[in-house]
């Protein structure tokens, strides 16, 4: 930008390119005084570009590579980019991944309750000696041994060996919830003989059953509910009006996009198939009763929050399920069951 097209700029103008270009004192500045700073930092940074042009096209030469220049800056405060002279920019530059990283190593990450992913890599070294048992390292028979063992770590664990093909380098594994589990990647000698190969990490399952953690991101703000008992001490505002009242917000934020879509696993599961297609289901219960009251459902006490309020998320699976939820009054003398009745069919 040159000076005449400085000069035609507002002082608001001149201002707001001066505090992009971080020009110290600016606001102190004249109209004249801005021109000419914005000048001179328009001429620095246009010598500097051309440096670096210059420097790289000298590398270039040397190399023996095209006459090539870098890509030109951008400049997003309008003032004018240095003179290309026609010069072309280079093209980005792509590395693919490597297949191998060269570690034998294996790793388990968690798809769901039922569901684990294992992926691993060999070195050179590990298939050379596999090679020594089988003459080629890719007829050894390659294993994942997979140890189980209860969250609490009272039962000693037990494993189960799962048969992969020598050519991939990740399989899912079918589990069970609530459990911990490690993966060994290996392979069976010609007498027998497990040899493992790597160690994976160690992961816990979750729960395919009613959690005992109340998720926040269902709670209704405190303020919200401060006017609600405000208005079960009103004499014209009964406890059908404050349940009513508790429910409705409660139907609100369930419909507010709190709640965020369950997509299915991706990936491609055990076996040979191609084309696949996974579907699971949650079922949430909510509602509120008296503060001090105490809640079960299905048998399974449920905590409440200090409203009164609850909620519940369960795994729904194919078939009828009955789920009563009752309430019983602190003194015990009042209880009230509701039992919905959920059927789910997948076709």
């Amino acid at each position: 930008m040159t000076l005449e097209e400085l000069a035609k700029k507002t002082k608001e103008e001149l201002l707001s390119l001066a505090r992009e270009l971080k020009i110290r004192n600016r606001s102190k500045m004249t109209k004249k005084q801005l021109i000419e700073s914005l000048n001179t930092v328009q001429q620095q940074t246009e010598a500097k570009a051309n440096a670096d042009n210059e420097a790289f096209l000298k590398a270039e030469a040397k190399a023996g590579a095209a006459t090539k220049q870098p890509p030109q800056p951008i400049y997003s405060t309008g003032l004018s980019a240095p003179e290309t002279h026609g010069a072309e920019r280079l093209e980005e530059i792509r590395f693919p991944l490597p297949s191998s990283y060269n570690e034998t190593k294996i790793t388990l990450l968690i798809r769901a309750p039922y569901w684990l992913y294992a992926y691993w890599d060999m070195s050179r070294e590990t298939k050379e000696q596999m090679k020594k048992d089988y003459g080629d390292w890719e007829k050894a028979p390659l294993h994942l041994r997979v140890w189980e063992e209860q969250e609490s770590g009272d039962v000693e664990p037990v494993f189960f060996d799962v048969s992969v093909h020598i050519s991939t380098n990740n399989w899912y594994l079918n589990v069970h919830p609530n459990r911990r589990y490690t993966a060994e990647l290996g392979y069976f000698s010609p007498s027998g003989e497990f040899i493992r190969l790597a160690r994976s990490n160690t992961v816990i399952t979750p729960r395919a059953t009613v959690s005992e953690v109340i998720d926040e991101e269902w709670m209704i703000i405190e303020e919200d509910f401060r006017r609600l008992y405000r208005l079960a001490g009103d004499p014209q505002a009964g406890s059908a009006e404050l349940a009513e009242s508790l429910l409705k917000r409660l139907e609100q934020e369930m419909g507010s996009g709190a709640v965020s879509s369950i997509s299915s696993p991706f990936g491609q599961p055990p076996g040979e198939r191609h084309f696949w297609l996974v579907l699971n289901t949650e079922l949430i219960v909510y509602g509120a009763t008296e503060p001090n009251a105490s809640l079960t459902l299905d048998g399974q006490p449920v905590a409440l929050r200090p409203d009164g309020s609850f909620t519940v998320r369960l795994a729904l699976p194919d078939g009828i399920r009955r789920l009563p939820v009752t309430a019983r009054s602190q003194d015990g003398k009042d209880e009230i069951t509701i039992t919905p009745v959920v059927t789910k069919e997948t076709y």
